[in-house]
């Protein structure tokens, strides 16, 4: 019998060291895919891109990227992929490198009651919220041009001058 009670006890431990020991590959795991690179200010990738258009677009094919940046244009809508976006972001300044960096901001990562709108000035984006027959129940300022950003999203490609960011969503600009 004291052989059974000894032997129990080292299941035990065994369970609990492989508990632990899964636990920390998890853990290491979520830590691992959460982390990213620092933001990456608009100018650099521009540059990268002014510089060699090929190797910048290998870099950063199939890649999440974050792009830091002010904000210069606002369009509902865009023609870039062949889905239609709710809005175009674009990250630029007249004193900056080449290309622009432009941000598209899809209706497909939204919530069902939600909605992007730009007013007639397209100096501002409106988060709206509807209710279930679509009339609008609120709107708050999402983004306006002048703004500094952090952009997170999908790198698409270097489409007619410009760099592409897909499914974009805002980051708090304590992210930089």
């Amino acid at each position: 019998m004291p052989s059974d009670v000894a032997n129990t006890g080292r299941k035990g431990e065994n369970t609990t060291v492989m508990k632990t020991s899964i636990l920390l590959v998890l853990l290491s795991l979520t830590v691992g895919a959460a982390a990213q690179e620092a933001p990456i200010d608009w100018k650099t990738l521009a540059t990268e891109f002014s510089e060699d258009a090929a190797a910048a677009q290998a870099k950063y094919q199939g890649s999440m990227i974050t792009v830091t940046g002010p904000v210069s244009a606002i369009a509902q809508g865009d023609m870039t992929t062949e889905s239609a976006p709710a809005v175009a972001v674009t990250l630029s300044a007249a004193d900056g490198p080449g290309p622009d960096v432009k941000c598209l901001f899809e209706t497909e990562d939204l919530q069902p009651n939600q909605q992007l709108y730009v007013p007639g000035d397209n100096s501002e984006v409106l988060m709206r919220t509807t209710d279930t027959t679509g009339n609008v129940t609120g709107s708050a300022p999402f983004v306006q041009t002048g703004q500094d950003v952090v952009v997170s999203g999908s790198f698409f490609g270097f489409e007619a001058g410009d760099i592409v960011i897909r499914h974009a969503r805002l980051l708090p600009a304590a992210a930089r």
